[in-house]
């Protein structure tokens, strides 16, 4: 698993697309952080919580990609608009 790390981003210059983006990649880091905990976890009940919040960092990317997809319909909408 590798992640971006925060200190490597220029955050005054970054778009609000790539701060989605950025956002995105944090949850999914997330959500595969915790399945391979679940996947090393010998208690059952252990394993059931990392596979919930797994799922969890699913669902946070998936929202956050809807978002950013809205977005970007919104930003092509407007392009058209301007022409």
């Amino acid at each position: 698993m590798t992640h971006q790390r925060h200190d490597d981003i220029d955050w005054k210059e970054a778009t609000l697309e790539e701060i989605f983006e950025f956002a995105i990649a944090d949850e999914e880091y997330a959500r595969d952080y915790y399945r391979n905990a679940a996947e090393l976890a010998g208690n059952p009940h252990t394993r059931d919580v990392l596979l919930k919040l797994s799922e969890m960092e699913q669902g946070h990317a998936d929202v956050l990609r809807k978002e950013l997809e809205e977005l970007r319909i919104e930003r092509q909408e407007e392009a058209g608009m301007a022409d």
